[in-house]
């Protein structure tokens, strides 16, 4: 990774995210790691990328603007886990890395967002990584592009696309329906 590769991607992160901190310089740093690792280049359009991202933070966002993944093109899989760790994988092959930021077990509260920042931007990314290749099991739902019949869910009436429906004896039911929603209707 080279300086200026690293300060464009951050300026991007900064336009999108609203500014940079510790979060923003892990994610654009671990998403340039896994670039590296894969043989990706960046600043292009990677169709055969899919990235799994295990924190719905700071960290989420740089990924999703350096890799350019997104949600849209279902290329960008929100885990939400609490964790400061992303898969990137291969969507032909279900083969990639899953990289976790080990430099937060270390993290000392007291340490200013400008020291963290300017620390986790000069250590090695072997120091703040650990990595392991993995395999993802893709489910035919999970690939982009491909298009899935809708059904209505017989409780509410509403269409739910991409199979993600419940099958309950056999009849499929919208998720907000079958478990519980994370709203509530007022009467």
């Amino acid at each position: 990774m080279n300086d200026k590769e690293f300060e464009e991607q951050l300026k991007k992160v900064k336009k999108f995210h609203g500014h940079l901190d510790g979060g923003t310089v892990i994610g654009t740093k671990m998403t340039m790691y896994a670039f590296e690792q894969l043989g990706l280049s960046l600043n292009e359009e990677n169709m055969d990328l899919m990235v799994f991202v295990e924190i719905g933070r700071c960290v989420a966002d740089a990924i999703q603007v350096v890799s350019d993944c997104r949600i849209g093109k279902k290329t960008f899989k929100l885990m939400d886990y609490g964790r400061h760790a992303a898969s990137f994988c291969r969507i032909s092959t279900g083969e990639g890395i899953r990289i976790v930021d080990e430099d937060i077990k270390n993290q000392n509260k007291a340490e200013t967002d400008e020291k963290l920042m300017e620390r986790l931007i000069n250590t090695a990314n072997e120091e703040l990584f650990s990595i392991e290749k993995i395999k993802i099991d893709f489910e035919s739902m999970d690939y982009p592009d491909k298009k899935f019949n809708k059904i209505i869910c017989p409780v509410c009436d509403e269409v739910v696309k991409d199979n993600k429906y419940i099958l309950r004896n056999g009849i499929g039911i919208c998720k907000a329906c079958a478990e519980k929603s994370y709203y509530q209707f007022i009467k």
